[in-house]
């Protein structure tokens, strides 16, 4: 028996023991919502969302489990019914997260069918991206509002929901790229005491213990508190393989009166992952004329020891620390501002394993040149109320956001040659140690803050007009290894328009027509390129949206839209020069539907049409072609049925589907459609007169192997060309939870 082995059924064996020796018989009690003390001009507590969701009794977490979510946080718009808003936004709830035992945040997101997942470094290195455009460093990708860190390992366990909108948001969020804004909410304090233990095993041999706990102490309950305390290690799925997650996360929430509440957030997360499947990266020709790969292999199986190495992968360490401060001024008006800090170290180890020919043949490196270390702060206020004009009444909003991110490299590549290899047999290389990376040096700095002005016009009960400005102060700046700035941009008082049209005929439908301008902070260039890490002048997007929604039922809602939208396209052409060659134009159409099919049968799901294009780019080989990693179809659908029948056992079936995506800019290789299955089942009863339910998961069942990400390395800052990496192969998932 290994020792991670033997520490993790230690720490599960202490968690039993707790459970076993507890004598207090109070009834559980929780809520998923902060105390609903104070109520803000849409009747919602002060610092909760607008959903509220209360379970009393002595009833398992989640076992019924819910999907239906009827608002969302719309940046400084505040919270937002999802019927009449003129935006595609997806809810991933948290029974959905909980009961799918879902651990990574790119395993989440796998159940929007609008959403993709860019590896870079390895599986928590990502960009997740909507609609086919790759996201950024920082714009993208928010924390209760406020911007973080969206390249590396974000845990779920310590998430209430995930929010997408899916579109272009620079006129309500400030400059950003159209994949969309990936709003990840924190867990609140529960009203009454929630304390839940949770020991979970995944194939083939990490054991996770799970501490959840939530209350409210001091005088009428002043002080709320959710503190979140994980840790999981063991062998992965690669024989030799080496896994290990930590998080340790706390939410506070300070009622100073009434209307007011402070919340306080901190949170240290470290994920490690050493021995599993490095990069694949082909079409070597675009970058080395000794390279001669030019085609995607056959996904081979990623359990294959080889294809990663010992001792290499990734150990990602993120703090953050937030603080928001919520006033209600009235019933009419809510005050807010926040601030967050982010301190993200990328230790990547990791292996890339380059093409050389069609054959398989390959050479192995270790270690990535990608940027190692990154800080963010950031900063959100605002201010919502009604003005009534002429009779008329008007939702207005007044606010600011921003951000500033600086980026550290090392002076030295680290990037370590280990040898050559046939991906049909791939080889254990021997050990190589770190070589000196002459240490950090700052060598980009993004810097962002936007004034934002916005007004929802009821003409009458039926009929609106939305229109939200944004007024941006952009700052880039780049730095090579001897500290010599090598770009800078600076603008003032860019400009980003959104304006939609609302139709409401009946209080169940919804049509509506949006357009949005936005201006966005440019891409950076690889680190291999001439013009390393420069950014480019800012880019300008367009996104045109016509949609509908419709609530046949309560607890449902569904959802369709075409769209289009254009963005400047930059990557590295044959002088080694990163630059903006021509345009990515995506069109196409989307359907969501989510919530309760029936009482006892909650979906979510939907399928996605996305045409996505390089235009203008002035080479007819990649003219009009399609954007490498994007499918022109996705559908993902999950499902949960708990009837009352059945006395607590539930079942639950996720079906995952893509089309085959481009591999090349000039659509010469293709990696094929794949379709997974993931099955499960959960059953809640009472052990030891305590709640407590046991979750069986099956991910993959048939065992596919394929790429989870397609990309094109230097456009999205990935060593060398085009890069593919592979999925996770059939996992087993098991856990057994008490509600003490």
């Amino acid at each position: 028996m290994s020792r991670s082995f033997a520490l993790s059924c230690r720490s599960l064996l202490a968690a039993t023991t707790v459970l076993l020796a507890s004598v207090s018989h109070a009834c559980f009690a929780q809520t998923l919502s902060p105390p609903a003390q104070a109520v803000t001009p849409n009747s919602t507590p002060v610092g909760a969302s607008a959903e509220r969701i209360q379970v009393v009794g002595e009833t398992a977490y989640a076992a019924r489990a819910q999907f239906h979510t009827g608002s969302a946080q719309l940046g400084p718009l505040g919270s937002r019914p999802l019927l009449t808003t003129p935006m595609s936004v997806t809810v991933l709830p948290q029974d959905l997260l909980v009961n799918n035992q879902t651990r990574t945040l790119n395993d989440a997101l796998r159940a929007l069918p609008s959403v993709e997942v860019r590896d870079q470094q390895g599986l928590e290195v990502s960009r997740p991206q909507s609609l086919g455009f790759q996201g950024t460093i920082t714009q993208n990708t928010r924390l209760d509002g406020l911007n973080i860190i969206g390249t590396t390992a974000i845990p779920v366990e310590n998430l209430d929901g995930i929010q997408v909108l899916n579109g272009l948001g620079g006129a309500l969020y400030g400059p950003e790229t159209p994949a969309g804004v990936f709003n990840y909410v924190l867990k609140r304090p529960t009203d009454t005491r929630l304390t839940r233990i949770v020991g979970s095993y995944a194939s083939d041999g990490v054991f996770t213990s799970e501490a959840d706990l939530g209350g409210r102490v001091g005088r009428d309950g002043w002080l709320g508190y959710r503190v979140d305390l994980v840790h999981g290690e063991g062998e992965s799925f690669v024989r030799g393989s080496y896994a290990n997650r930590t998080l340790g996360s706390a939410d506070f929430d300070v009622h100073l009166d009434r209307n007011t509440v402070i919340q306080l957030n901190g949170s240290h997360y470290q994920d490690t992952g050493f021995g599993l499947p490095g990069s694949i990266v082909y079409d070597g020709s675009s970058t080395s004329l000794a390279n001669k790969s030019t085609l995607l292999p056959t996904a081979p199986d990623p359990t294959l020891r080889g294809l990663g190495q010992p001792g290499a992968g990734t150990d990602l360490i993120t703090n953050t620390g937030l603080v928001k401060i919520i006033r209600r001024i009235d019933d009419d008006w809510r005050f807010e501002m926040g601030g967050l800090y982010q301190d993200t170290k990328r230790n990547l180890f990791g292996i890339t394993n380059t093409l050389t020919d069609d054959r398989g043949d390959y050479t192995a490196t270790r270690n990535f040149t990608a940027v190692p270390h990154f800080t963010d702060g950031s900063n959100e206020a605002s201010l919502n109320g009604i003005v009534r004009v002429l009779g008329l009444r008007n939702e207005v909003t007044l606010a600011t956001n921003g951000f500033i991110n600086d980026q550290y490299s090392y002076r030295k590549s680290i990037a370590v040659t280990l040898g050559k290899s046939n991906l049909a047999d791939p080889a254990i290389f021997p050990y190589a140690g770190l070589p000196d990376n002459g240490g950090q040096y700052q060598s980009g700095e993004l810097r962002q803050q936007s004034i934002i002005e916005g007004d929802t016009l009821h003409l009458d009960q039926h009929w609106a007009v939305q229109t939200v400005f944004s007024e941006a102060f952009l700052h880039s700046a780049s730095y090579d290894n001897k500290d010599r700035q090598t770009s800078r941009f600076d603008t003032a008082g860019a400009f980003s328009p959104t304006v939609s049209g609302i139709w409401t005929p009946t209080a169940k439908a919804t049509f509506y027509f949006t357009y949005a301008s936005s201006v966005e902070q440019s891409d950076q260039a690889p680190s291999t390129a001439r013009n390393a890490n420069a950014f480019l002048s800012p880019y300008h997007d367009e996104m045109f949206q016509l949609g509908a929604k419709y609530a046949p039922v309560e607890n449902l809602l569904l959802t369709a839209d075409l769209f289009r939208m254009d963005r400047p396209y930059a990557t590295t052409q044959s002088d080694n020069v990163f630059r903006v060659i021509g345009s990515q134009r995506d069109q196409g159409a989307e359907f969501f539907l989510q919530g309760s099919v029936l009482p006892s049968l909650s979906l979510l799901g939907g399928v996605t049409y996305i045409d996505a294009r390089l235009l203008n780019s002035g080479n007819p080989a990649t003219n009009g072609g399609l954007i490498v990693g994007v499918p022109q179809w996705k559908t993902d659908w999950t499902l949960d049925w708990h009837p009352e029948a059945l006395h607590g056992l539930a079942f639950t079936l996720a079906a995952h589907y893509e089309s085959d995506r481009a591999a090349t800019d000039n659509n010469n290789s293709f990696a094929p459609s794949y379709a997974t299955l993931d099955l499960g089942a959960r059953y809640a009863t009472h052990l030891f007169r305590r709640a407590a339910i046991a979750r069986l998961s099956a991910i993959n069942v048939t065992d596919k192997h394929y790429y989870s990400s397609i990309a094109d390395g230097n456009i999205v800052g990935s060593p060398g060309a085009n890069t593919a990496y592979l999925a996770a192969p059939r996992t087993i998932l098991a856990s057994l939870e008490f509600d003490l």
